[in-house]
C-alpha cells in the first residue's frame, strides 16, 4: 500500500495549477483591456491626425494666397483701361487754324499727350470738343467734336514722354457767328481709351 503524501506537499502541488490558472485569466483579461486601449489610443492618434491634417489644409490655404498675389503683380496688361486708370493726360491744346469752307467750318488742333502711367501703349483715343468764344469774354458755346485713334507699330510704342497728335474738329458754319480765326475758338480733349502692350 502506498504511503499518503503529507499535506504540505499537496498543497504546493495544487498551488501552481491555481495560478496557472489565475495567469491565464488575468493576461486575457490584460490582453482585452490592451486591445481596447490600443483602439481608443489608435482611434485617438486618428483623431489627432486628422486634426493636423485640417490644420494641415488651412495652412497650405492661407499660404496659397502668397502665389495669387504674386500672380496679381505679374499678371499680363489689360486690354484697354480707361481716362481714370491709363496715367495719359492732356498736357497742351492749340488751336493751329479755323478753316470756312461757307457750309462747314473746321478748327485744326494739335494735342500734346503725356504718359505717366506704368503701361506701354499700342493704341489710344482721344475726344476733342471745340468751343466758339469771345476775346476777353468767359462765354464759350459748343460747336461740335471729334474722336482721334492713333496706333502705334511694334518698333514705336507709347512708353514714357509725351505725343502729339493732329484733330480736325468740322460742324456747320450756321451753328455760330464766331469768326474763323484761332483767337475765337478753344477746344478741350481727354484721353477715352488706351490699350497697354
Amino acid at each position: 500500500m502506498t504511503p499518503s503524501l503529507p499535506r504540505r506537499r499537496l498543497l504546493a502541488a495544487a498551488v501552481p495549477g491555481l495560478l496557472a490558472g489565475c495567469l491565464v485569466e488575468s493576461s486575457e483579461e490584460t490582453g482585452g483591456s490592451g486591445d481596447e486601449t490600443g483602439t481608443s489610443a489608435g482611434d485617438g492618434a486618428s483623431d489627432s491626425e486628422s486634426e493636423a491634417g485640417d490644420d494641415g489644409d488651412s495652412e497650405s490655404v492661407s499660404e496659397g494666397g502668397d502665389p495669387a498675389a504674386e500672380q496679381t503683380e505679374d499678371e499680363d496688361p489689360p486690354e484697354a483701361v480707361g481716362p481714370d486708370g491709363s496715367g495719359l493726360v492732356v498736357t497742351d491744346v492749340d488751336v493751329l487754324g479755323v478753316t470756312d469752307g461757307g457750309y462747314e467750318t473746321t478748327v485744326r488742333a494739335r494735342l500734346t499727350v503725356e504718359n505717366a502711367g506704368r503701361f506701354t501703349y499700342g493704341a489710344i483715343e482721344l475726344r476733342a470738343d471745340a468751343y466758339a468764344v469771345r476775346p476777353n469774354s468767359s462765354d464759350r458755346e459748343a460747336v461740335g467734336d471729334a474722336y482721334v485713334t492713333r496706333r502705334f507699330t511694334s518698333d514705336d510704342r507709347f512708353a514714357d514722354g509725351t505725343e502729339r497728335f493732329a484733330v480736325e474738329i468740322s460742324f456747320r458754319s450756321r451753328e455760330t457767328n464766331a469768326r474763323p480765326d484761332p483767337d475765337w475758338y478753344e477746344v478741350d480733349a481727354a484721353v477715352r481709351r488706351a490699350e497697354p502692350v
